[in-house]
């Protein structure tokens, strides 16, 4: 029987995509959830029985046999890739309550999707429901310096400031290019065409004599360097400050842009962690559509398998 990797995507979680890295000729993705891992392992084994083979076991694993090719996308394009392993995690063994299935993909050594392959230790984006296609990322955009890089997340920063509903708001401090910065920071990826800008500024208002009302905008914006044609890929959100962290009656996230993937149609998909204050179980990464604005994938953020 043969098994088209698409299938998988009908599992319960209905996931279109994972996220995950490169190592030696291989992708190793992951997907957080018990019913995907079910759906799995019973396509794979057509044995039902996940949970009766995880009793006692930290980890089970199945050859991906007949298994047709799937598609990788990193930053050097788009690289079909045939899954020769399913890795069954289990339960709270990964930093997460569930079951986690692993894929291990492997790359043709040779031909188009060997120019198109990523190399190792770097984030990669599996598709799970499409038939596998390769390509190049086509040559991006010019890097920018470090002063225009930052003139542009500040610029970007004061767009989401207007555009947001709320009272006028005075910039705290100049944003820092740095991802793992929570707030008065920004990053910068060249795309094709135009720039990806994810940012996390904090704003203020003088409320009371003595007393300074703190505000956090966060968000992500694909653009020109002008702001001629500025794309939201997340629409920015206002979040009240209490001593540097989102406000407990707040339930929005942090975002920060880790770079992009190559995406079908030519497009991109923006790997764009959202973290949490309030509760760090609710972090995740995530790969978003710079053109839809649709999450093609998601783990949580402290997803770590052995």
């Amino acid at each position: 029987m043969v098994f088209v990797l698409g299938l998988l995507a009908c599992a319960g979680n209905r996931q279109r995509a994972a996220l995950g890295w490169s190592l030696g000729g291989e992708a190793h993705v992951f997907v957080a959830g018990d019913d995907f891992a079910r759906d799995v392992y019973h396509q794979l084994t057509g044995k039902r029985g996940l949970m009766d083979a995880l009793e006692g076991h930290q980890l089970v694993a199945v050859e991906g046999r007949n298994v047709r090719s799937t598609t990788v996308l990193s930053a050097n394009g788009a690289a079909p890739a045939r899954l020769t392993l399913a890795r069954f995690h289990a339960p709270q063994t990964c930093g997460y309550a569930g079951v986690v299935t692993e894929l291990v993909l492997a790359f043709p050594p040779s031909g188009a999707a060997g120019r198109s392959a990523p190399p190792s230790h770097v984030t990669v984006v599996a598709l799970l429901d499409q038939p596998p296609f390769a390509g190049g990322t086509g040559k991006p955009r010019p890097r920018l310096s470090t002063a225009a890089a930052l003139a542009l997340v500040q610029q970007v920063a004061d767009r989401a400031e207007a555009s947001t509903r709320g009272p006028s708001l005075g910039l705290l401090h100049p944003p820092t290019l740095d991802a793992d910065q929570a707030a008065d920071a920004g990053e910068v990826v060249a795309l094709r065409s135009e720039y990806a800008v994810g940012f996390r500024a904090t704003f203020a208002a003088t409320v009371a004599e003595n007393r300074i009302d703190t505000t956090l905008i966060t968000g992500v914006a694909v653009t020109d360097p002008d702001l001629h044609h500025l794309h939201w890929v997340v629409r920015p959100v206002r979040l009240r400050l209490e001593r540097g962290m989102i406000a407990r009656a707040n339930s929005g996230v942090r975002y920060s842009l880790r770079g992009a993937v190559a995406g079908s149609g030519g497009g991109a998909l923006l790997l764009v962690d959202e973290i949490a204050d309030v509760s760090a179980r609710d972090s995740r990464a995530t790969a978003v559509d710079a053109t839809t604005r649709r999450v093609m994938a998601a783990q949580p953020l402290a997803l770590r398998c052995p």
